[in-house]
């Protein structure tokens, strides 16, 4: 689906979907993936090289934020979780283009909240109330 134009896409534009629900966020950061590199040297080696070879695929958190709408479903998923009741969910964010259209979609594989942060309230600011979760992740795709 990922779709090829001369210049980058806005940031601003993207939807977040779990297990088919739409839910609306102010920012979603995107796992970073990275393959560990594994070295080794074989007893017969005539030099002092190591070899290296990919290893373990290893992936940072899906982080999500949205301001306090009143719902609890985040901390519901989370509560579940710390109480030994895993429901992993597929997370699926897709960038969208001006028009909102589709144009490049990361599907993250078996989904469990890990960290939940609530908002900072301070008498006198004008800031809105922000919720934060990060989802660990046990797979990425890129479409």
């Amino acid at each position: 689906m990922a779709i090829f134009r001369s210049h980058p896409y806005g940031a601003y534009n993207f939807s977040v979907n779990f297990d088919g629900v739409e839910a609306s966020f102010a920012e979603a950061r995107i796992p970073t993936a990275e393959i560990e590199v594994v070295e080794y040297r074989e007893g017969g080696d005539r030099t002092n090289e190591v070899r290296r070879l990919p290893g373990i695929t290893r992936y940072t958190n899906l982080v999500l934020r949205r301001g306090v709408v009143g719902s609890t479903d985040l901390w519901e998923w989370f509560k579940a979780t710390r109480q030994g009741d895993l429901q992993r969910r597929s997370v699926v964010v897709t960038l969208l283009d001006e028009k909102r259209e589709p144009v490049m979609t990361y599907k993250l594989r078996n989904c469990l909240p890990v960290k939940y942060v609530g908002p900072t309230l301070r008498a006198g600011a004008s800031d809105l109330a922000v919720e934060e979760v990060e989802l660990m992740v046990e797979g990425i795709e890129l479409e």
